[in-house]
């Protein structure tokens, strides 16, 4: 008899809501609206969480864990892979952080890895010379830092199911190209399979073509509004099965300014 899983994915920026993000962002993480979250997924009964944007953050000896604090709140199983590091200062060091993805699972995690997605070349354009976008034209050499952050995939086999987070590259097509190939090729031959997460392009981009062979969750069309998971209008998070069957996937705006973006549920029949 086929298992049915709730599988929500998540971006949640650290848990500092929404609007510009500031400068030192781990000043703005917000412990009530970590718990708020939590109480909001809490309501879902999910038996599989992804996260993105999950920050771990020491700073005046204080720790900041997004993942852990809501495996407790939730009594699930955690692991987490980050993407890149960082120092905490405000004029001295005031101590370290991560940024990254997490899984959380109400069933043991059997095993877990993080594998590290590609960056564009150095040399390359972010966006092709001609093309409608403020980057076209500009090689990474040039372009501002912000612009590489590092990105993972995000691992874990729960029960049958495998399931994969990642967040790709926010800016340039061609680096997330590399990601939806590398992030494709990291599932090997892994079934029942789910990939989900914030991938910054919509379903049927150019760029997620690697993506291709894995079956959309959402039932709706491609430019349909159901499908928009930002608060500003984009349609970037998505759940992506193979050998098992997505049914009921959907947008919860609901979640209102917890977020910059929106939870996407669904249930996922495995076996």
């Amino acid at each position: 008899m086929a298992a049915t899983l709730r599988v929500v994915s998540w971006n949640i920026r650290a848990a500092i809501g929404p609007g510009p993000f500031p400068g030192r962002w781990w000043r703005r993480i917000d412990a009530d609206r970590l718990r708020a979250i939590g109480a909001f997924l809490s309501g879902l009964d999910a038996d599989v969480i992804a996260l993105q944007e999950v920050a771990l953050v020491s700073r005046d000896g204080d720790l900041v864990d997004n993942a852990g604090d809501l495996a407790r709140l939730l009594a699930m199983e955690v692991r987490y892979g980050a993407t890149r590091s960082f120092e905490v200062r405000e004029g001295g060091l005031l101590g370290t952080g991560s940024f990254g993805n997490a899984i959380l699972s109400r069933t043991p995690i059997r095993a877990s890895r993080v594998v590290a997605l590609p960056a564009a070349p150095i040399v390359a354009f972010v966006e092709p010379p001609g093309t409608d976008h403020p980057a076209a034209g500009v090689r990474y050499a040039d372009a501002p830092p912000t612009i590489r952050e590092p990105r993972c995939l995000l691992l874990a086999e729960a029960g049958q199911l495998t399931v994969g987070t990642a967040h790709f590259s926010h800016v340039g097509s061609g680096e997330r190209l590399l990601q939806a190939r590398a992030a494709d090729a990291a599932f090997g031959d892994a079934s029942p399979a789910l990939f989900v997460g914030d991938l910054n392009a919509p379903i049927e981009a150019p760029e997620l073509a690697p993506l291709a062979s894995w079956t959309d969750g959402f039932a709706e069309p491609y430019g349909d509004p159901a499908r928009i998971s930002t608060d500003d209008g984009h349609r970037i998070d998505h759940v992506l099965a193979r050998g098992a069957s997505v049914r009921g996937c959907r947008v919860l705006r609901e979640s209102a300014d917890l977020s910059d973006h929106y939870p996407v549920v669904c249930d996922v029949a495995v076996g």
